[in-house]
Parts: structure tokens; C-alpha cells; sequence
């Protein structure tokens, strides 16, 4: 399969300033997320950082999570309360049920490395299409389940840096997810930490298999 990573030449570097033309004086950013507490996860995605360092810009303080969905700006105007109170009702009505996922190899986009993550039961994509019966997500782009490791510093041959995150791949680690969280980040911080504005709990499995229910 081709990769599309290695459709471009480069890496492209980060900005780190106040991308205004975006967000045209938009306080918060806002999405849903699935946080990663697994300490076997952590020190994995921790490692993985630690050998792109140099790659990197440094202080990259956002926590370690996979975005669900990318509700948008958070106005009247783009991603309102109103639609987020439809979302978190929705998401309640279905009685979601805790599910494995598994943190894998690294890999990368233009602009960011990461962890891909591999979901056997398609449980991510549920969610997601509950979340969009609501409200379409604004990011057009292909949506890829992922761990950010932060932001390129610099512009790096691609097909280099391929071969540095296959070698840095290790063993998949299985978690389970026990919530799904909406959150809010600055607009003004491309790299800094978000807020947990609200938490939806996962009920635990019947049985042995883990499904979401419909």
C-alpha cells in the first residue's frame, strides 16, 4: 500500500505563533477526545518523543489523547453550546460500553510524528458517526486515529525519516477506554495544554467481548 506520508519530499516546520488569520480572535478550539492514562502507553509515547527530540519543537505540553472528532472554533458562529448539549445527549441515550484499543507504530503527517492507533472493533468509528448525526466535523482532512508526539522544527527528507520512526516501532500495548472526554485548547497556544470541559463514562462490558451498543 502507498504510503501518503511519503508523497512529499519534506517534512514542513511549524509556526510557533498566534495563527490569528485562523482563528480571527477565537478564544477556545474545541474536541472530543479519548485521553491515554495507560502508564504502559505513557512511557511509550514518552519514548517516542525522547528519540524525535531534535525533530521537535520543545515544550509541546498538550496532553497525550486521540481526537475523536474536531468540533471547531467555539462561537455562535461555528461550534456552539447548543451543539455540544446535542452531542453529550446523544452520546448518553446509547449506553456506550468500554472497548481495547491498541497503541502502535510510529508514523507520521507532513507537519507532526505519531502513534497510530489500531482499533479491531471499529469502536472509534461508532463514536464518531454518533457524533456527526449532530454535528459535521471541520476537518476535511482523511481521519486517522492517532497519539500527536508534537510539531517538526525544521523540514526533514521524508523518506529518511520514515526509516527512523519504522525502526522506532515496538510491540502494540493494549488499553481500555473508559471515557470519552469533550475538551477546549487555546487558540492563541498551538502547543498548550487543553481543558476537560466534560466527561461521558463508559459502562463496563457484560461480557468477555466488548462491543459499543446501537
Amino acid at each position: 500500500m502507498k504510503d501518503p506520508f511519503l508523497d512529499n519530499e519534506t517534512t514542513q516546520p511549524t509556526e510557533l505563533r498566534d495563527f490569528i488569520e485562523w482563528h480571527q480572535g477565537i478564544k477556545y478550539y474545541g474536541f472530543w477526545a479519548i485521553e491515554i492514562h495507560n502508564q504502559a502507553c505513557l512511557k511509550k509515547i514518552k519514548l517516542s518523543q525522547q528519540q524525535l527530540t531534535d525533530k521537535l519543537h520543545p515544550n509541546y505540553l498538550r496532553q497525550p489523547h486521540i481526537t475523536l472528532s474536531a468540533s471547531g472554533l467555539m462561537d455562535e458562529k461555528h461550534f456552539t453550546q447548543a451543539s455540544l448539549q446535542q452531542q453529550i445527549e446523544k452520546l448518553k441515550e446509547n449506553n456506550l460500553l468500554a472497548f481495547p484499543l491498541n497503541l502502535s507504530k510510529a508514523h507520521s503527517f507532513t507537519t507532526s510524528p505519531y502513534l497510530t492507533i489500531c482499533d479491531s472493533l471499529n469502536s472509534i468509528a461508532t463514536l464518531r458517526n454518533l457524533l456527526n448525526t449532530i454535528c459535521i466535523e471541520q476537518d476535511a482532512a482523511e481521519y486517522v486515529p492517532h497519539v500527536t508526539l508534537g510539531f517538526y522544527n525544521q523540514a526533514y527528507k521524508a523518506s529518511t525519516l520514515a526509516l527512523q520512526l519504522a525502526a522506532m516501532s515496538t510491540a502494540d500495548t493494549e488499553f481500555t477506554v473508559n471515557e470519552i472526554v469533550f475538551a477546549r485548547y487555546s487558540t492563541h497556544e498551538i502547543q498548550g495544554c487543553y481543558q476537560v470541559l466534560h466527561r461521558i463514562a463508559l459502562k463496563a462490558p457484560r461480557d468477555s467481548a466488548y462491543n459499543l451498543e446501537h
